[in-house]
């Protein structure tokens, strides 16, 4: 977890990567993106093929599917 000097504190990051969603939950990338494509998943679009996904909506989409936290 990164460490905000100015605040004196711990800070989560606010944006995950496809590859960090795939390890929390242990799913493929292309099962990832299959959320994605269905807009079950809101993921923001960065550049060309990069995406970025909130983990306030993370945290929604796993208390609406009752997925244990990590």
């Amino acid at each position: 977890m990164p460490y905000d000097h100015r605040f004196g504190r711990r800070v989560d990051p606010v944006w995950l990567t496809v590859s960090q969603l795939c390890r929390r939950w242990q799913l493929s990338r292309k099962t990832v993106y299959k959320f994605i494509t269905a807009k079950t998943l809101p993921a923001w679009k960065v550049g060309s093929h990069l995406y970025r996904i909130a983990v306030e909506d993370v945290l929604r989409l796993e208390a609406r599917n009752k997925m244990p936290p990590k």
